[in-house]
């Protein structure tokens, strides 16, 4: 971790945790109603599973059925929502796989079982389950579609990108990604017990592993699973890195290649605060009795039955 990450924290979300806390403590009192809360979190799972696929470029959702699925769930995606024609099963399975993938990091975290080789492999193994190809280079450097076979288990070949303007970028050897991934388990642990702000770990943590590339493909779905974790651990709902932000996020992540990872950081900062505040907001309407919630879709859910969004004029 870089010299002077202890300080990088970020107020405003100091704050915000410090009444997450309170909040939450008073909400597991027994008989205590949480649907406003609950309802909040789940969508921002939902949100999360759609946008890491979206920023890897598996998908492009149309306009307006991000909403819709955020609130309404997964499995009424079809191919004519996405800008591409993912067909039926494609999309629906990818979008339940990630969805599966994030509820494997709480399981992971409730277990309390500690970052391993093997975790890491569940998660890629089942975020990567309806993905059938990647993309190849042949000899003549034509981009083509490849059977992707190495799900759930480290690479046995480079996969070092040329960048735009024809740089190789190299990532870890194949042959040394068990080691380097054993370093990174090992570096971690130190970290943990040194109460970094939670930015400050989750950027290291993602960009420790996307800087080694253990996986053919996937690495990226795999990092922000990762940079999850260190919320979850904290008892915090994990930041949604959306594709619209996708610039700013490689812009982040290309400073911590060049050794500066507090640009990474403060984006995590900027991307969690807004989540935990409407995460508190929720959790204390739960408190107050609220029964009433407003979805991104414009639906409502009423003293625990949900009504769709009204038709416009004329549609």
């Amino acid at each position: 971790m870089p010299g002077g990450a202890e300080e990088w924290g970020s107020a405003d979300y100091v704050r915000l945790t410090g009444r997450w806390e309170e909040i939450r403590a008073k909400l597991t009192s027994p008989g205590t109603e949480r649907p406003p809360l609950d309802i909040f979190l789940r969508e921002r799972r939902r949100e999360f599973a759609i946008e890491t696929g979206q920023i890897e470029g598996l998908y492009t959702l149309r306009r307006g059925i991000t909403e819709q699925l955020i609130t309404e769930g997964l499995d009424g995606v079809r191919s004519v929502h996405t800008f591409e024609g993912v067909d039926d099963a494609t999309i629906q399975g990818l979008l339940a796989d990630q969805e599966a993938a994030l509820e494997l990091v709480f399981a992971v975290v409730k277990q309390e079982r500690p970052l391993s080789h093997s975790v890491l492999c569940e998660w890629h193994a089942l975020l990567t389950r309806h993905q059938e190809t990647v993309v190849g280079l042949t000899l003549e450097g034509c981009r083509v579609q490849v059977p992707f076979e190495e799900k759930g288990v480290y690479k046995i070949r480079p996969n070092n990108p040329r960048r735009p303007d024809g740089v190789i970028h190299e990532y870890c050897p194949p042959e040394q990604c068990r080691s380097e991934m054993d370093r990174l388990f090992s570096l971690y642990a130190d970290i943990q017990k040194k109460n970094y702000p939670v930015e400050a770990e989750a950027a290291w943590l993602h960009h420790r592993f996307v800087a080694i590339h253990p996986f053919r493909d996937g690495n990226g779905r795999v990092s922000r699973l990762l940079m999850a974790y260190a919320y979850v651990l904290r008892g915090l709902p994990p930041p949604v890195i959306r594709a619209a932000e996708r610039e700013a996020y490689i812009d982040a992540l290309e400073a911590a290649d060049g050794g500066n990872l507090r640009p990474f950081t403060e984006e995590l900062a900027d991307w969690a605060t807004p989540t935990l505040r409407r995460a508190v907001r929720a959790a204390e309407r739960a408190l107050q009795g609220h029964q009433r919630i407003n979805h991104p879709n414009g639906g409502v859910t009423n003293n625990g039955r949900y009504y769709p969004p009204r038709p416009e004029p004329g549609i």
